[in-house]
């Protein structure tokens, strides 16, 4: 199917890129571990005069703060390299061929219908569907949907407005939707765990 095609691709370039960052979070990691050793090193020198159970303890603490400040860039990283593929995936939708998008579009369209009456507002840059499209929606699912001759900035796919009701299905809001749900998954099969 296309979108398995466009999800190997993205777990591909999100795969990639964990694995340059959690590299470079490696090295890092290590220097801050070589930093916090010279250190451990040094108070253990100054701490001979004092007495044995005072030295241990203050070395564990600076050990388990480097480790938990290279814990938080870890996961910063991580939550960087999760929204970059998120990021990654609105740009191939926005890109993919008139073909591929309307194939999109019309599952979404089906997931977002509820009264099939309701007027579709599509964003700015919005040139792979139209009147036509809309037509052969109508057609095909008995729906009487009517185009909006009003357009707005949403970044990609489309608002279905019935009086004071709006569903969203833009873009950013459907990932957003489905990123927070599936980012659990999708942080496992990007770094393993």
């Amino acid at each position: 199917m296309p979108i398995e095609k466009l999800i190997k691709k993205i777990k591909e370039e999100a795969e990639k890129k964990a694995s340059e960052i959690l590299k470079e979070a490696e090295e890092e990691r290590k220097k801050i571990l070589e930093n916090a050793e010279k250190e451990r090193v040094k108070i253990i020198t100054f701490a001979k005069r004092e007495a044995q159970e005072r030295k241990k303890a203050r070395v564990q603490a600076i050990i388990e703060e480097e480790r938990i400040n290279e814990e938080k860039k870890i996961t910063a990283k991580k939550r960087e390299i999760v929204e970059s593929v998120f990021k990654r995936a609105m740009v191939i939708l926005k890109n993919e061929d008139a073909d591929e998008y309307k194939k999109h579009a019309k599952r979404l369209f089906k997931l977002a219908v509820q009264d099939g009456d309701e007027e579709v507002v599509l964003d700015v840059d919005e040139r792979r569907i139209g009147s036509g499209f809309i037509a052969t929606l109508n057609k095909e699912n008995g729906w009487n949907l009517r185009l909006s001759s009003e357009r707005e900035k949403m970044g990609g796919g489309f608002k279905l407005k019935k009086g004071k009701k709006v569903v969203d299905f833009s873009f950013p809001t459907l990932f957003e939707t489905v990123g927070e749900d599936l980012l659990p998954e999708i942080v496992k099969i990007l770094f393993q765990q």
